[in-house]
């Protein structure tokens, strides 16, 4: 039997709720479901009582779950011993862009749902990204930028629509030496240099988000910025919509090895991507 139908059986008895045990679990509530009747035709009995706005424990329910616990927690002081002498982790690689877009929130993700695994993360080009995927010193990554590789698997983990602005006060012209360039990929630089040639030319340029973000308080000035930029600047900063970049939007990628040799790493690998 999978340990992991006790935890979302234990899981089940605190919250009284499958879609909030669901959540807490980063699972969705079909998949609780089918482990709690899979655990009860493993021991032939039903465990919950379930009616329309609750959810409880039947008598035999009641009975297993201090052995549940008692067996999560043996099987945890087992895992963190095995551990001393082989621990387990997992290394991410984002680009500068992706690091500052998506990594925080993949950090967070990973510390609730895998408290267990150490994690290394790193900010690396696209190049060496893509190189030590290849020779698996990366497991996971993230980029504004597909991988070309057949090895490797290459989704859209989420996307975000892109606009021209301007940041604080200025004329209403369109100049270079207002504007800050940032690097979201070839595309994005063929819309611009064809509907504003003259933005060849920029006063700084930068694969930074949070550097362009803070030259651009400081400073102001015109730059493709994702559309929730708002929420990204305080409330005193002026902020004005230029134009939308048609069909242009901004993709981040989740990138890994189509072959995982690893255990227990396509288990991440699957919860980062059920994430967003």
């Amino acid at each position: 039997m999978d340990i992991r139908f006790l935890t979302t059986f234990i899981e089940v008895a605190k919250t009284r709720h499958f879609g909030k045990a669901a959540e807490n679990l980063y699972l969705t509530q079909s998949a609780v479901s089918a482990r709690i009747k899979l655990l009860e035709e493993y021991f032939h009995t039903t465990l919950f009582i379930r009616q329309r706005n609750s959810i409880q424990l039947t008598q035999s329910g009641d009975k297993l779950l201090p052995y549940a616990k008692q067996l999560c927690e043996t099987l945890n002081e087992a895992k963190q011993e095995l551990q001393i002498q082989s621990s387990e982790y997992v290394v991410c690689g984002a680009t500068q862009l992706a690091s500052e877009l998506v990594l925080p929130q993949v950090l967070s993700h990973l510390h609730h749902a895998f408290p267990d695994w150490s994690v290394k993360a790193e900010v690396l080009t696209l190049d060496t990204l893509s190189r030590q995927m290849h020779e698996r010193v990366t497991d996971l990554s993230f980029s504004t930028e597909p991988l070309k590789s057949e090895e490797v698997n290459s989704t859209v983990l989420f996307e975000h629509e892109l606009a021209l602005y301007r940041i604080g006060e200025g004329a209403e012209a369109i100049d270079a030496a207002d504007f800050v360039a940032i690097d979201w990929g070839s595309k994005a630089r063929d819309w611009l240099l064809t509907a504003y040639p003259q933005l060849r030319d920029a006063k700084l340029r930068t694969n930074s988000l949070s550097l362009a973000l803070n030259n651009l308080q400081s400073e102001g000035g015109v730059a493709v910025l994702p559309t929730n930029v708002k929420s990204q600047l305080p409330e005193n900063i002026k902020v004005t919509k230029i134009e939308a970049l048609e069909n242009v939007p901004l993709r981040v990628y989740v990138h890994s090895m189509k072959q995982v040799r690893r255990v227990g790493l396509s288990d991440i690998i699957d919860s980062v991507s059920a994430a967003y």
